[in-house]
């Protein structure tokens, strides 16, 4: 007889091997059997009292994986700190969810079914907690096989979703193997008892089998070296300015330009040919409105026409309202002044040659992360955002509007090379966790993006996981958009991804430096940016059925 205690500890361990199966843990195969000691814990408890069973579970995954978030390094901020600890206990209450959902399925139609609909329940759990403003998919199942590159590549018919489902999946088949109705021993010895062990293991070997065929003729499909010879190509130079995440908010603005700019000029004496630079988030902070609200980037755009070289960059943007004006709700007061308001922004800025600033196309980031730069529903809730103002740099970010590419308008000789043919490539500017959003990149794509650009600034998170877990998270973008993607971080990991998700190029870490490499613009939808989160549709719909049946029947199991 298993003891409570001992149901716990079991039940506990699929905390730990999930954490463990996460990157950058190397150990992705265990995910594929993680879920079965809190499903038999579940059995075992019958569902009765088993809140802190999952919670704790949830916590130690959490915890394990996302310990991070409060950066933790000497001049850290406390606000950071502690929404990293609230984070903590906050994050894993909605995990209750999809757990709870399988046990009401349990209860009402029995342990096969209930196990049959478990990855529906699930991935329809993920999907939803990547909606709305208090939204958190960096947990997603699917990312542990981030280094199973070759497996991976089906993501590119139903995103990331698609893998969290096959995983757990794999979990309910093995689970069976395991628990019995009729008997309650965590042994290899329930395997004889349990009715069509032969099918499970041939569906397990499917599961697992035909991704890895599927992949190995995708990859070859999207060999770097022969897709950048049938394609027209764009060089990009990656600028790596590795600044103090919370230094740049004090220091001299035009000094980390002329960083920037001085990088630049090093690298175009070894590869002159480069079509464009791409600088990191917030490359310019806040220095005054002359810059940033009027867009009078002097120096920098003395270089961009005098190199005829453009330059895609973050940028700290403000936008100005005067009384009398139709002022949004979530202005802000500017400081010494009763007749000017503003909004900020987390912006992305291409500066093209020989353009004026009235033509600049400036992309607001949509997708927000909750807190640190902005207080969830703060629209609705304006009177909170006083509560959570982070101390660097600008707080409560204002939320952009629309999404659209950046236009970079290049210059292209023609065959003869007698005269300059001017051609534009779509690029799509996705800024720090929206990498994280598959149907955000899927609509650049969509929207006719040639190539993906990511800019972050993980220097926050310096010599923790978080910069390589949100490195492998572009890799996963790439393989669902087929889109090359080229990373620019203040500090973190710079890079290029190729369509396949494999790297082509990686910049060193903690380091001031700079790298370019050619990279085709591809034309091609993949399944998934064409028919975009028809699964997690279907799973949510299929849940949301049997869990709405099941409250209309009163007996306890009437599918067995």
């Amino acid at each position: 007889m298993i003891t409570k205690t001992q149901t716990y500890i079991i039940g506990w361990l699929t905390g730990i091997l999930l954490a463990l199966a996460f990157p950058p843990f190397p150990f992705h195969f265990i995910a594929f059997f993680a879920f079965i000691p809190l499903l038999f814990s579940l059995e075992v408890r019958k569902g009765e009292k088993s809140f802190w069973l999952i919670y704790i579970t949830f916590f130690i995954y959490h915890t394990m994986t996302n310990w991070w978030i409060g950066s933790w390094q000497t001049n850290a901020d406390p606000f950071l700190m502690a929404s990293g600890i609230i984070l903590s206990f906050f994050h894993p209450l909605f995990f209750l969810v999809p757990v709870y959902s399988y046990l009401f399925i349990r209860k009402k139609y029995g342990l096969s079914f209930a196990l049959w609909l478990f990855p529906f329940i699930w991935t329809a759990f993920e999907w939803l907690h990547s909606l709305g403003e208090l939204n958190y998919p960096w947990l997603t199942i699917g990312y542990t096989q981030a280094y199973n590159i070759v497996w991976l590549q089906f993501a590119d018919i139903s995103g990331i979703w698609g893998v969290s489902f096959i995983i757990i999946l794999i979990n309910s088949l093995l689970a069976r193997l395991f628990i019995n109705e009729n008997s309650l021993q965590f042994s290899l010895l329930n395997c004889q008892k349990v009715k069509g062990i032969k099918f499970i293991f041939l569906s397990v070997v499917l599961l697992i089998l035909f991704p890895y065929i599927y992949g190995i003729f995708r990859i070859n499909e999207f060999e770097h070296s022969k897709i950048i010879k049938k394609n027209k190509n764009v060089k990009i130079g990656i600028v790596q300015p590795n600044i103090n995440p919370w230094a740049k908010w004090e220091r001299n603005v035009p000094e980390q330009i002329r960083l920037h700019l001085k990088l630049q000029d090093s690298l175009l004496k070894y590869q002159p040919d480069i079509d464009f630079f791409l600088w990191s988030e917030t490359a310019i902070p806040y220095q005054d409105l002359n810059m940033n609200s009027s867009h009078d980037f002097g120096e920098l755009k003395y270089w961009v026409d005098y190199r005829d070289i453009a330059v895609l960059t973050g940028l700290a943007d403000i936008k100005l309202y005067r009384k009398g004006d139709r002022i949004p709700k979530t202005v802000k007061q500017l400081e010494g002044t009763d007749s000017f308001y503003y909004e900020s922004f987390n912006a992305a800025v291409i500066i093209n040659p020989d353009l004026p600033d009235s033509l600049y196309q400036i992309y607001h980031k949509m997708r927000l992360t909750p807190f640190s730069e902005r207080f969830p529903y703060g629209k609705y809730l304006s009177f909170a955002t006083e509560w959570f103002k982070w101390g660097v740099g600008i707080s409560s970010w204002n939320t952009g509007e629309k999404q659209f590419p950046l236009l970079l308008n290049r210059k292209q000789k023609s065959e003869e090379n007698k005269s300059n043919l001017k051609s534009n490539v779509k690029i799509g500017a996705v800024i720090c966790i929206e990498s994280i959003y598959p149907d955000f990149t899927r609509e650049y794509v969509n929207q006719g993006a040639g190539i993906l650009v990511v800019i972050t600034n993980d220097a926050w998170f310096n010599h923790t996981f978080g910069p390589e877990q949100h490195f492998i998270m572009s890799q996963v973008r790439a393989i669902e958009t087929r889109r090359y993607i080229a990373r620019c971080a203040n500090s973190g990991i710079s890079g290029f991804i190729s369509p396949s998700g494999e790297i082509i190029k990686l910049m060193e870490q903690y380091k001031v430096i700079a790298d370019a490499e050619s990279v085709p613009i591809l034309k091609d939808k993949s399944i998934y940016v064409l028919l975009g989160d028809w699964l997690v549709y279907l799973c949510t719909m299929i849940s949301l059925i049997f869990i709405i049946y099941g409250f209309s029947k009163k007996n306890q199991s009437f599918l067995k």
